[in-house]
């Protein structure tokens, strides 16, 4: 049986530094569907919403927290890869 490896594919420096100010300063998930990751984007901002909703029951605060700091670890990792 042959698996093939997912390869990643390499991001501009420019565009890996403008994916992680996205998305510490604007929407986490937003930058990293622009850096090419769109799966992981697509969840972290559909967790971003989901905590935005529950922040009214201060239950989605942490919610909110952790998506932030998994978009600021999305960028950071995205610049260490990039070319």
């Amino acid at each position: 049986m042959v698996t093939k490896k997912k390869t990643k594919k390499k991001v501009s420096q420019g565009l890996a530094i403008a994916a992680l100010l996205i998305n510490v300063l604007l929407i986490p998930g937003l930058g990293t569907i622009i850096a090419g990751r769109k799966s992981e984007g697509l969840f972290q901002l559909i967790l971003l919403i989901i905590g935005i909703a529950l922040s009214f029951f201060l239950i989605g605060i942490p919610i909110v927290i952790l998506v932030w700091i998994w978009g600021l670890v999305t960028g950071i990792q995205l610049i260490k890869e990039a070319e």
